[in-house]
């Protein structure tokens, strides 16, 4: 039971501001490896990871958001 996220990420690199509330959003989707300026987004199924992205690689939104949409689950 999947559906399209609320919100999106560019589809390149993001902010902290942009990723905040799609983390808050859904159950399995946090940001992690905290620097500061630099966090990576992750996305888990089942308590495994299976996909993460650093905010600044190039294509890091457009790859975060199709897992996103396939993996997420919504937080009630």
């Amino acid at each position: 039971m999947h559906s399209e996220p609320a919100l999106s990420l560019p589809d390149g690199p993001f902010t902290r501001h942009q990723a905040t509330p799609i983390a808050e959003l859904y159950e399995n989707v946090a940001i992690e490896d905290d620097q500061g300026t630099h966090f990576r987004l992750i996305v888990r199924h089942n308590g495994t990871m299976v996909w993460r992205a650093w905010n600044f690689e190039p294509e890091a939104g457009r790859l975060l958001n199709r897992y996103i949409t396939s993996y997420g689950i919504r937080k009630p």
